[in-house]
């Protein structure tokens, strides 16, 4: 790899792509529109862009554009899917376009890419190629996931049943709308793959660099992996970021230790344990051009029953504007 040196003006120079090599973003005060990507240098790739996760509505994409955020990552979900008729999804642009936010990405978390039932697997591997044309007619690059699992298979069989899902199926599908998907590495019963050894059985048996990670340090933390070491040595599989932190509670931990209860809890960025200009210098010396999507699950800055309003509640919203001002912090960009 080469040896990327940045100066001062490279961290002063405003990006003006989208995740993944989007062609137009928006960022820094509202209203305000980046230079496009023409404007770079020939060599020169965007910088990551500052996103954040939500459910869709027009109220959440405005209060995105108006905290400084350059993109949302959308949920898929009952009222946000590909069964959306063309008219519904120009409505959704025009919403966006509106605001002054981009769309950068959308996540299909549910179906089960290798399901042990074949008909829930066919099930599942056509929802999800339909979730990659509801990408591409939203304008987006890239649609993250889970990477699936098959009940009582060892990893080894999961990692050549995914690898077989996504050459076989998937990436006719990527390579033609020109797309790129990725799993998130959250520890639950139907993502096998969040681990890196599972990481390096999957990339081994597939060369298409279309299919990487959805990468998010916070997971790693609280399973005492490194995640900094870990983000380098799969730098060129990180398609896209989650940005949420991790806090230890050391006084529980030590009277219930790690398969006991309530000794970690996931935080807004900057209110954890993650080195965060450390790991973003990873992404930025590899010139990842994704986004850097806060995924925002800190108890302190919320409200329940956020999910199906159209506004977020007011500790919701301070969440999300005190991770963007601290993680703006560490990100090259125009400052004012």
């Amino acid at each position: 790899m080469a040896d990327y040196k940045f100066g001062r003006r490279d961290f002063l120079k405003a990006s003006g792509a989208s995740a993944l090599g989007a062609t137009a973003a928006f960022a820094g005060e509202p209203g305000t529109a980046q230079e496009p990507a023409a404007s770079m240098l020939p060599d020169e790739k965007p910088f990551p862009q500052l996103a954040m996760i939500t459910e869709y509505s027009p109220q959440k994409l405005a209060f995105a554009a108006t905290a400084g955020y350059q993109g949302v990552v959308v949920k898929v979900g009952r009222s946000f899917n590909s069964e959306l008729s063309d008219s519904q999804i120009d409505q959704i642009l025009s919403s966006a376009r509106e605001a002054r936010i981009r769309i950068i990405s959308i996540e299909c978390m549910d179906p089960n890419h290798i399901a042990s039932d074949p008909g829930e697997r066919r099930k599942a591997n056509a929802d999800f190629i339909r979730d990659l044309e509801f990408g591409h007619r939203l304008g987006c690059k890239f649609v993250g996931t889970f990477s699936g699992a098959t009940e009582g298979a060892s990893m080894e069989d999961q990692a050549k049943a995914l690898a077989e899902v996504f050459n076989e199926k998937y990436l006719p599908v990527c390579e033609k709308l020109d797309m790129n998907m990725g799993w998130e590495n959250y520890p639950c019963p139907v993502n096998f793959a969040t681990v890196p050894a599972a990481w390096e059985a999957v990339f081994s048996q597939v060369p298409s660099h279309r299919f990487g990670l959805e990468f998010d340090p916070s997971h790693l933390v609280r399973q005492y992996i490194d995640y900094f070491e870990v983000a380098w040595n799969f730098k060129d599989r990180i398609l896209g970021v989650h940005a949420k932190d991790t806090e230890i509670i050391e006084p529980v931990l030590q009277k219930v230790g790690i398969h006991g209860q309530g000794w970690w809890r996931y935080r807004i960025p900057g209110q954890g344990l993650i080195d965060w200009p450390r790991f973003i210098t990873v992404l930025l010396q590899v010139r990842f051009g994704g986004g850097i999507a806060v995924e925002h699950e800190d108890q302190f800055w919320d409200e329940p029953a956020h999910n199906s309003a159209t506004e977020f509640p007011q500790a919701r919203k301070d969440g999300f504007i005190l991770a963007h001002r601290f993680l703006s912090m560490y990100l090259p960009g125009r400052l004012s």
